[in-house]
């Protein structure tokens, strides 16, 4: 392979591109919009991310004749039973168990994940006895399970306190009301960008109350209202939790069916996100919710220079490069039963084009340059980069070709 270069050590460079998505949640009367999109997809729900972008607005034809499980016309994962006892999530360990070695496993398509609110009631801390203890963990299972986080942000503020041996402190993270609300680490990837959490709390189309992280340390702090000046709650960058406390109500009163039992309870921070439930008919529909963001992607990127020197890079392997005046192009190599000898006297057709008429311009080798292959060290073709327009080198020109590919 005569046109084979290698990439040199100045060739190549490695770097990491760092990104800061913005992304808006919107939730509204039983709805979740994301960055102000109302239809993502026929088979992805408002407010979602697909994680592989597979069957998102591929119509579902039941109709069609096809074969095996897929008879929505989807494309769905599979694998086959063996002794690696790979499964998928969806498959409980009685029907794995159950299946016999070789049977086809599927799954479907789409994966989504959206932001999720959970209003954690408040619980007493338990007693001696078991039972009160199991009620306990029960019912306060998530945030024990973010226990050791919270202690570790302590450092950045006294917000974050969530167990303390001193009876006096305020435990509301322990024992007290948790609005929590869950962001799917696919929308920020290597975290959540400090102090651009922002909350906003509307009502009847109107701003009641927002809440910042002025201080870039997790603190969610309110900024209008009496509650102004006061923490309402806490921010998780990293693992993508929102944890708000303050019960305190909104100023000036409103009432809404937070609760989503047809019961109006008075606005507060303890009801953000309030926008669905179990009774569809109850949901807080004066109510209007947003948390804003920027998340933080790391994306690795190679950069590649191919040269291509003057002087080099000038034989093209076209047939129509040979000219025509030599005869059949079909007898330009010999064959012999121990050889194979292509002719060392060929004429090259003369490409070169004169501006004037019946004058041949001056023979000069030129190629027109298309594509550039990349090869790994075993020399397989890896990647092709198709130039726009080809372009033409003659024997005195040099090109140096970027390439840029990001993981």
């Amino acid at each position: 392979m005569p046109y084979l270069h290698k990439f040199t050590t100045d060739d190549i460079f490695v770097n990491r591109l760092n990104t800061s998505p913005q992304y808006e949640f919107t939730l509204y009367s039983g709805s979740v919009y994301t960055n102000n999109e109302r239809y993502g997809g026929a088979n992805k729900a408002s407010g979602s991310i697909s994680l592989y972008e597979l069957n998102v607005g591929r119509e579902i034809t039941s109709s069609i004749v096809v074969t095996g499980d897929n008879k929505d016309n989807l494309c769905y994962p599979f694998t086959v039973k063996d002794g690696s006892l790979e499964s998928f999530n969806s498959i409980t360990k009685a029907e794995y168990n159950a299946a016999s070695y070789g049977t086809g496993l599927t799954s479907s398509y789409p994966l989504t994940s959206s932001i999720q609110r959970e209003l954690i009631a408040a619980s007493s801390l338990p007693t001696t006895a078991l039972s009160s203890t199991d009620d306990f963990f029960a019912a306060r299972k998530r945030m024990i399970a973010l226990g050791n986080t919270l202690n570790r942000n302590k450092l950045l503020s006294p917000a974050f306190e969530y167990s303390s041996s001193n009876p006096n402190v305020d435990k509301p993270l322990l024992t007290g009301s948790v609005n929590l609300l869950s962001i799917p680490s696919i929308f920020f990837d290597s975290g959540i960008k400090r102090g651009t959490m922002t909350l906003n709390f509307y009502y009847t189309g109107t701003l009641m109350d927002s809440a910042i992280d002025e201080y870039q340390n997790g603190a969610l702090m309110s900024t209008m209202g009496d509650t102004s000046g006061s923490i309402v709650g806490v921010a998780l960058y990293s693992e993508g939790f929102i944890l708000l406390t303050s019960s305190q109500a909104i100023y000036p009163p409103n009432y809404d069916d937070y609760t989503n039992e047809g019961d109006q309870a008075q606005a507060s921070w303890l009801y953000f996100g309030a926008y669905s439930g179990s009774n569809s008919q109850n949901y807080a529909t004066s109510s209007l919710y947003t948390v804003s963001f920027k998340g933080t992607n790391n994306v690795p990127t190679l950069t590649m220079f191919a040269n291509a020197q003057a002087g080099d890079t000038n034989n093209s392997q076209n047939p129509t490069w040979i000219s025509s005046s030599y005869g059949n192009k079909n007898n330009l190599t010999n064959f012999r039963s121990a050889s194979f000898i292509e002719s060392r006297y060929l004429d090259i057709k003369n490409t070169m084009q004169s501006d004037y008429c019946g004058y041949d311009e001056k023979f000069e080798k030129q190629v027109f340059i298309s594509k550039v292959g990349i090869f790994d060290k075993d020399k397989n073709l890896i990647g092709v980069a198709k130039l726009a327009t080809p372009v033409q080198k003659r024997e005195t020109d040099a090109y140096t070709f970027k390439f840029k590919v990001d993981f």
